[in-house]
């Protein structure tokens, strides 16, 4: 094999200017790690912040760029768990190494075989959107909610928990900002659809939340809509922050968090996984895989060449509804 190999580089957080096409190392593994031949690579909201330095997470530059993709395993380390992944094609989380890239590494936990039936482009979106939609419904149950509030409610995510919720009893309100947003989910089943563009939006938000009993909301998109939702759940509601779509500052209303018992916090999908044993990280994996084709699939909009993973992100960028945008090595 050779030693290196063609990238999407990050060589600045400064967003698409801070990006190169060029050639890198292919990575070493350790003994819990595989390594990973890239068949198609996704592009998610996170990378969008990471790209400016603003997720959760930093790696020293130049780094790859991307976290999630799919791709088949030709190297492994040691432990046993990686072993059993040699030559399987597998979906993986590589938030340490990135995905766009002819070769990662990725933890073996953080890998998921595939199915034959699941295409390489619904593989790779088919960690990150479906492992947080079904945490999502975890800590929902959790907190005895019997309907959850979202925010992005047409975003990928948005629609898979809206039809996930329906799969397991718990109906799902989706807030949108657009019209047409309102019938798209309305044509693929979303019963609950409130408008935040609308003049009636608090009121609709209000009635339908109290009528349903959604004590809980997860919110991409932060800015002055955080509090705009949380005023308008029942009291002792909780409100899970996991985007930051609208700009970097949430504004609430005190009176919400004094008097009304209300919480908000946040939601990253890569701390919640840390606190699941291994038996129920093995129990979602199962979940997920019975559930593709019908509740979790992702609408696909563009594939790019990795050479041109700029005009990907650009196009990505304006148009997030219209479905994911993936790039393949060539």
């Amino acid at each position: 094999m050779a030693k290196t190999m063609k990238a999407a580089l990050i060589k600045s957080y400064s967003g698409v200017s801070g990006i190169e096409f060029g050639e890198t190392l292919i990575p070493e593994i350790d003994s819990n790690e595989v390594l990973i031949k890239v068949h198609t690579a996704s592009i998610n909201p996170a990378d969008l912040l990471f790209l400016h330095g603003n997720y959760g997470i930093t790696r020293a530059l130049p780094s790859v760029g991307g976290m999630e993709g799919c791709g088949t395993v030709v190297a492994t380390g040691n432990s046993l768990i990686a072993r059993m992944l040699k030559g399987k094609r597998v979906a993986f989380v590589s938030e340490v190494f990135g995905s766009w890239s002819e070769y990662t590494k990725a933890s073996a936990m953080t890998c998921m075989v595939l199915p034959d039936h699941v295409s390489d482009e619904q593989g790779a979106v088919f960690f990150v959107n479906p492992a947080s939609a079904m945490a999502m419904v975890k800590i929902a149950k959790q907190h005895k909610s019997k309907a959850i509030v979202q925010t992005a409610g047409a975003s990928a995510l948005g629609r898979i928990l809206m039809k996930l919720g329906k799969a397991q009893g718990i109906p799902v309100i989706s807030v949108v900002r657009k019209e047409e947003q309102e019938h798209l989910l309305r044509e693929i089943g979303g019963q609950y659809v409130v408008n935040s563009s609308s003049s009636t939006f608090e009121e609709e938000l209000k009635r339908k939340s109290h009528e349903l009993g959604a004590s809980v909301c997860f919110d991409a998109v932060g800015g002055d809509l955080t509090g705009r939702v949380l005023s308008a759940l029942p009291d002792g509601s909780s409100l899970f922050q996991y985007g930051l779509l609208g700009g970097n500052t949430t504004t609430i209303n005190a009176d919400d968090l004094v008097f009304r018992k209300k919480r908000i916090s946040g939601f990253w999908a890569s701390d919640w996984v840390k606190t699941q044993s291994i038996f129920e990280l093995l129990a979602l994996q199962g979940s997920m895989k019975k559930s593709i084709g019908s509740h979790i699939q992702t609408e696909i909009s563009q594939t790019f060449p990795l050479n041109q993973t700029v005009e990907a992100i650009q196009q990505y960028a304006v148009n997030m509804t219209s479905g994911k945008v993936l790039l393949q090595p060539v």
